[in-house]
């Protein structure tokens, strides 16, 4: 298995493809939005291939300001979950990043969340989802975002060299919600909390 980034054109072939089957409507964002943060330089989408065939893809914001990236889209293709594919990819983003990215130390994940779960089936789904991440190496965190209405659970994975670095902080990743969204969007759609 092997990841590369994609172009342009490759990310709209996939978002058209697979993202809109993918993801509920309310959780995926206009695919401008997404070539736009590429475009501006923040913003970036990785294909997951064996054997030269697409197997899943992942899409990803930086800040290198605070030295932080978050994972926006992160989907193994239907017909290939379940044999373990996810877990190795996600060890590749870690790789990734540590050799064309090092400055970036780490990784935060929005899972929906469990508590807000309107019944038993998508309950369970996001304990699966969670569960995924916490194996990956992820730490669940105290912060809690709402975006456009869609309650989220922060997870963060350390992606530097040795230690922790300074860890996750609400700071870091408010500084990724001001840069993905417009100042209005912002203020009228994103909070974000710690408990």
């Amino acid at each position: 298995m092997e990841i590369w980034r994609l172009s342009e054109e490759e990310t709209a072939g996939i978002y058209d493809g697979y993202m809109k089957q993918d993801f509920p409507s309310d959780e995926l964002k206009p695919l401008s939005h997404i070539l736009k943060s590429a475009e501006k330089g923040y913003g970036f989408s990785l294909g997951i291939y064996e054997k030269a065939e697409l197997i899943g893809y992942a899409v990803f914001i930086i800040c290198e300001e605070t030295k932080c990236a978050l994972l926006d889209y992160f989907a193994i293709l239907k017909e290939r979950r379940g044999g373990g594919l996810g877990h190795h990819a996600f060890s590749l983003f870690a790789a990734y990043f540590q050799e064309n990215m090092p400055q970036i130390e780490g990784l935060y994940i929005e899972s929906e969340r469990v508590s807000a779960a309107e019944d038993e089936g998508k309950r369970l789904v996001r304990e699966r989802r969670i569960s995924f991440y916490r194996s990956c190496g992820c730490e669940m965190t105290a912060l809690r975002s709402v975006l456009f209405g869609v309650d989220y659970s922060i997870l963060y994975k350390h992606l530097g060299r040795g230690g922790q670095g300074n860890g996750a902080s609400r700071e870091a990743l408010n500084a990724l919600y001001r840069k993905m969204f417009k100042p209005e969007h912002y203020a009228k759609f994103v909070r974000l909390t710690e408990e």
